[in-house]
Parts: structure tokens; C-alpha cells; sequence
């Protein structure tokens, strides 16, 4: 190369990277300008906020909860004389069951750091339990700094201007970090924060709870602050039911007076502000579209059941961690139960044991062996009976607790055959029980229901030695709600 083209490629070079170190510069600029301008954004927010925290607080009635179903269920099991079915048809064969691959490995979230970042000399950092799985959290001094015991509104509007002002965003990161690796829906999220909360306050009350309140907002959602002389509460409104949790209505929305651990005995009427924060206007929803992926504590149990004379034993697995932290999910709307999955291991184990026992049967035995299987397999009570309460079951708890219900067999019964056989579930909700009903690819002869112009045909998981098409006497001539599913 000549040293007239070496000058020129050179000065090329030097032009080129001027142009781009213009470039990053100008970038750098409009970036600073737009954090800039966020920040005066939210900084007016927050004082607009402060100053509704800061005026006269309303008083509310607080309303007890709403209850499920009236009617009581039946105390004993109900049961059939054993009847050998019909031949089935043989048009449509259960062919290959897929099995779904293990994939889930804990220390993917215990080893993985979080990328929320925060200056040497003022980051802190806790170590929290939440279900077995052990999370660093850290945080800034001045966010920790901000929680201090407030005794009246005006202490609560003091809270709210010094903790605005906190460096509190990287702790939000990771904390949406952590609840986008650990799967959780927003309940589960509200259970971190709640975890956090407490360990951060030194398990004060109040000071979790405000703690939490903060952060909701701060991620998005709606939600108010109660107070009563020394008291403060949670008020969420939300997707969904929560029944039998006390609830305030506020512009004709009912905002539950939520508690994430034990009840507590709540006053008659509750104190709290007008407005919202702008911008927080999501609600609380407590659909689970994925198992939460948390400490892996696997448990066996040893299922068996009898059908056309043959026995059958399944060693099905379970997540003891996952059936823990449902204990802490309030009672709410029957879709949410049946639309939910299992964990991984449950899932693995569940269907891979009963796929030999499905594959090249008709597609309605193979219905009637789930069926029987569900009814049989599993001892029956009440939830009065074994809580004292209504607690209804999602398909993992039923692996876990010792006894079930009829809408805990329901819910369980309704996983195995949309994801075992692909056919579709609708749920049947009857006055003091809950069955379901399968929409079958062949015509079939017994008791049915017709739900969106197609005929399903009632399956009693909990009318024990009941075959599909066979409803409880109770029930023949009564019509049920339909719970559609997924």
C-alpha cells in the first residue's frame, strides 16, 4: 500500500470513529434527557400522591365475605353398584401419549444474579426462604431507611415521601426478576413481597404492609391502604372472587382486605383515601397459567385402584414446596382451579404411568378408567371436615392432603383427560356439588348436558363406581352452571 492511500485510509478511519463517538455522545445526551424528564414525571406523581395521602381519610364499611355455596355437601361419599359397561366403540383408539420432558433445574434461579444494579457503598442484602428456595434480596440503605412506624395519616403520607424518594427501582427489578423466573402469577408475587416484608421490618404489621402497599403501586397496581387507630390494612381489588375475605366497596368496586399469613379479627369499618395513583390500575389475578418454580421437595404416594377386576398401583410424585405455598392462596373462582397446571415432576410422574394403562383403549374407556381411577383412588371428606373451612384443591394439593372433596376431584379428573386424551372438559356446578362432563368424538348414550350447541356427557368423579353418562339421582332433572375451561 503507497503512504498517500495509507494517509487516506488513516484519515478515513479517524473520521469514521469521530462520526461514532458523535453518535454515542448524542446518544448519551437524549438518554440522560429522557431519564431526566421521567424523573421530574414521577416526582410529580408522587408529591400529587402525597398531598391526597394528606387530606381528610374516609370511613368505609367493611362487608364480610362472600360464601361459595349455600348448601352443604354430602358428609358420605356417594356410591353406585359396580356395573360393567356397555362395549365402547372402538372408532376412536387412544393412539401414543405424549410424555412431557423434565426440564426445571432449582439452582437455574438460586445461582442466577440479579442484573438490578445498585452502588457498592449502599447496597444491602438479605437472604429469604420463600417455599424452600433461599433468594438473595438486595436493596438500598435509604429504602430501608424510609421504614419507619407511622401512627396516623399524615405519618403514612411522610412514609410515602420518603420512600418515593428512596432508591427503590433496582430493588422493583429484581424483584420482577425473581417473579419472572420463579413463574408466579400476581398472588405469588404479592407472597414475595410479603416474605420480603416481613424480614425487612423485623416482622412489624404495619410496616409490611406498607412496605408491600408501596411496591404494588409502584409495579402497577391498583390498590389502597386501610387504617384503623394503629392499624393499617391492604385493600386489592381483584380479577377474581376471594371468597370469605372481608371487602370494602369503593366506587362500586369491592377492594378485599387481604392478609397473605393468618386471619386476624378485622374492625367494622375501615379508614382510607380518595384517588389512586395514576397509572396503577392493574388488578390482581389469580389465574395460574404456569406452575410456580420454586424448591424442588419431591414426595411419593402410593395411588391404587380396580377396574373390570384388574388392580392398578401408581407411585405418582409430587412438589411438597408447591402444595405449601397454595396453603397461602385465598378461596376464589372454580376456573381458576381447573385451568391451572401441575409442576413438572407431578405432571412427569402422573402421566407417564397411566399413559400404558390408556394407550389402545377406546377413547370412552379410556375416560371411564381416569373416572374410575379419581373416584377410588383418593378417600373422600368434607373440607369442613378436614378444615374447618371451604378450602378448594388445586391438582397438586390433591397429591398432597389425605382426603378430597367433590370439586377437588373434579378439578383433578378435568386435567387428566384434557392433557392425557385432548378431549374437552366443561365443569358442572350444582347446588352443593360439582361434577364435569367430556365431549366425547363419538355419540354415546347416557346422561349429558349441551354447552355451546355440543353434547357432553356428564363423568361424576366423586359418585363412586359411576361410569360416564351416569349423573347422581340428585342431580338428573337439575340444571347446572357451566364452568368453561381452557
Amino acid at each position: 500500500m503507497s503512504s498517500k492511500n495509507s494517509l487516506f485510509f488513516l484519515f478515513f478511519i479517524f473520521i469514521a470513529l469521530s462520526v461514532n463517538l458523535f453518535a454515542q455522545s448524542d446518544y448519551e445526551l437524549w438518554k440522560q434527557k429522557q431519564e431526566e424528564q421521567y424523573r421530574q414525571y414521577k416526582d410529580a406523581q408522587d408529591k400529587a400522591f402525597v398531598e391526597f395521602l394528606e387530606k381528610e381519610w374516609k370511613s368505609f364499611d367493611a362487608f364480610k365475605g362472600i360464601k361459595t355455596d349455600e348448601i352443604p355437601k354430602p358428609v358420605d361419599v356417594p356410591k353406585t353398584e359396580i356395573t360393567v359397561p356397555k362395549e365402547f366403540p372402538d372408532s376412536n383408539i387412544v393412539k401414543e401419549i405424549k410424555v412431557p420432558k423434565l426440564e426445571f433445574k432449582e439452582e437455574e434461579i438460586q445461582e442466577k444474579e440479579s442484573q438490578a444494579y445498585i452502588e457498592p457503598e449502599e447496597e444491602k442484602g438479605i437472604e429469604v426462604d420463600f417455599f424452600g428456595l433461599n433468594l438473595n434480596v438486595n436493596y438500598s440503605n435509604n429504602l430501608k431507611d424510609a421504614l419507619k412506624e407511622p401512627l396516623n395519616e399524615k405519618a403514612i403520607a411522610d412514609f410515602w415521601y420518603k420512600i418515593s424518594n428512596s432508591n427503590y427501582e433496582p430493588f422493583l427489578k429484581q424483584a420482577q426478576e425473581y417473579k419472572n423466573q420463579m413463574n408466579l402469577n400476581d398472588w405469588g408475587y404479592c407472597l414475595y413481597l410479603n416474605k420480603v416484608g416481613k424480614k425487612l421490618t423485623d416482622n412489624s404489621k404495619n410496616l409490611k404492609r406498607l412496605f408491600i402497599w408501596f411496591m404494588l403501586i409502584k409495579s402497577g397496581y391498583q390498590v389502597k391502604l386501610g387504617f384503623v387507630e394503629n392499624a393499617v390494612f391492604l385493600l386489592l381489588p381483584s380479577k377474581n372472587v376471594l371468597f370469605g375475605v372481608t371487602y370494602l366497596i369503593l366506587d362500586e368496586q369491592k377492594f378485599y382486605v387481604v392478609n397473605f399469613e393468618q386471619k386476624e379479627k378485622l374492625p367494622l369499618a375501615i379508614q382510607t383515601y380518595e384517588g389512586n395513583y395514576p397509572d396503577a390500575d392493574d388488578l390482581i389475578d389469580l389465574r395460574i397459567t404456569k406452575a410456580p418454580l420454586i424448591s424442588k421437595e419431591i414426595v411419593e404416594r402410593e395411588l391404587k385402584f380396580k377396574y373390570k377386576g384388574e388392580t392398578y398401583i401408581l407411585t405418582v410424585q409430587y412438589n411438597l414446596s408447591t402444595a405449601k405455598y397454595f396453603e397461602n392462596y385465598p378461596l376464589t373462582d372454580l376456573d381458576v382451579y381447573f385451568n391451572a397446571p401441575l409442576t413438572n415432576e407431578a405432571n412427569f410422574s402422573v402421566i407417564s404411568q397411566l399413559k400404558d394403562i390408556l394407550e389402545e383403549k377406546p377413547e370412552a374407556e379410556a375416560v371411564n378408567i381416569l373416572l374410575r381411577f379419581v373416584q377410588t383412588a383418593f378417600k373422600y371428606k368434607t373440607d369442613d371436615e378436614q378444615f374447618g373451612r371451604e378450602k378448594s384443591f388445586f391438582s397438586e394439593e390433591t397429591l398432597f392432603y389425605p382426603f378430597c372433596d367433590c370439586e377437588d376431584r373434579s378439578v383433578f379428573f378435568s386435567y387428566l383427560v384434557r392433557n392425557l386424551l385432548g378431549l374437552n372438559v366443561i365443569g358442572l356446578d350444582y347446588p352443593g356439588h360439582i361434577a364435569t362432563a367430556v365431549k366425547f368424538n363419538t355419540d354415546l348414550e347416557g346422561d349429558s348436558v349441551t354447552f355451546n350447541n355440543e353434547k357432553y356427557l356428564v363423568c361424576d368423579p366423586t359418585y363412586v363406581n359411576a361410569n360416564i353418562g351416569l349423573c347422581m339421582p340428585d342431580f338428573k332433572d337439575v340444571e347446572p352452571k357451566i364452568i368453561e375451561l381452557n
